[in-house]
């Protein structure tokens, strides 16, 4: 009878098994560590300092969604994989009209803050209330805009009334493919829609009249590598125009390289690059 493996060994089998998309995704992993180790956190306006909150955050998402493929718990890899294909077409909508818009996405901060203040009144200290609401009060004017009727109303969501929805976002950066091909699929397993499990009933193992499901699962592997990769590489980019986290040259090289290997491998398996 077969020993079964350890967490090590299983690791060390689905890493052998897409070894060049776990490659890629490696060297661009360090060399994203390696910036972030250098950068000291100098920032000289708004978009600056909304950059120095958004490349962490998504190189910490890129970070998780390599280590849940190394295991193959790609349900949970795709949860990240979704955040961070939100936070690309944030990034990317913010640069377009970086200081006016990178200064609305911090001043949200207020409008989210008030809003547990109220929700947990009496809960909070009454000095952080005040300060609170004293900060919201002057960031609120960003967020009001007049309706149809001429009527004030406060924006539900940082990005209005520029835009209403995240498709929005999407359309006006030029990713609706992903918005239908990624976003989609990947809000389905977020919600556990029945093709959430798909992985684990397509692999499943049967012997005779007994059926196994593969809980393990690695099948998403490789496609959610090579996303997670791309979107990354999308917000690196974009950030390092203007905070020079890494030397050009090297980023270019490790992004062109990885995703002419991506985009190979995709027409190799029947698929368009998106």
């Amino acid at each position: 009878m077969t020993e079964p493996m350890d967490e090590n060994q299983f690791k060390e089998m689905t890493i052998a098994k897409h070894r060049e998309h776990f490659d890629h995704v490696y060297r661009l992993h360090q060399l994203a560590q390696d910036s972030l180790g250098k950068y000291r956190g100098f920032t000289g306006n708004q978009y600056q300092a909304a950059l120095q909150l958004i490349f962490p955050r998504a190189y910490k998402s890129f970070d998780s969604i390599r280590r849940l493929c190394e295991v193959a718990s790609c349900e949970d890899a795709a949860v990240i994989l979704r955040c961070l294909l939100n936070l690309t077409v944030v990034t990317r909508w913010i640069s377009l009209k970086p200081q006016l818009r990178a200064r609305k996405y911090l001043a949200w901060y207020w409008v989210e803050m008030n809003r547990e203040v109220e929700q947990f009144r009496g809960v909070i200290p009454a000095a952080w209330v005040a300060d609170v609401r004293k900060h919201y009060q002057a960031v609120k004017p960003q967020f009001e805009h007049k309706d149809k009727q001429g009527r004030t109303r406060m924006s539900k969501q940082w990005y209005e009334a520029e835009a209403h929805t995240i498709l929005d976002l999407f359309k006006e950066v030029g990713l609706e493919k992903q918005y239908e091909e990624a976003d989609r699929p990947l809000s389905g397993v977020e919600h556990s829609d029945v093709l959430a499990f798909f992985a684990m009933v397509a692999e499943a193992g049967r012997k005779e009249n007994e059926r196994k499901l593969e809980i393990q699962s690695d099948l998403f592997a490789p496609h959610y590598l090579r996303n997670a990769f791309q979107y990354f590489a999308d917000i690196f980019r974009t950030c390092n125009k203007t905070i020079a986290f890494a030397d050009e040259k090297q980023l270019e090289q490790t992004v062109t390289e990885g995703m002419k290997f991506y985009e190979s491998d995709m027409r190799a398996r029947g698929m368009s690059p998106i």
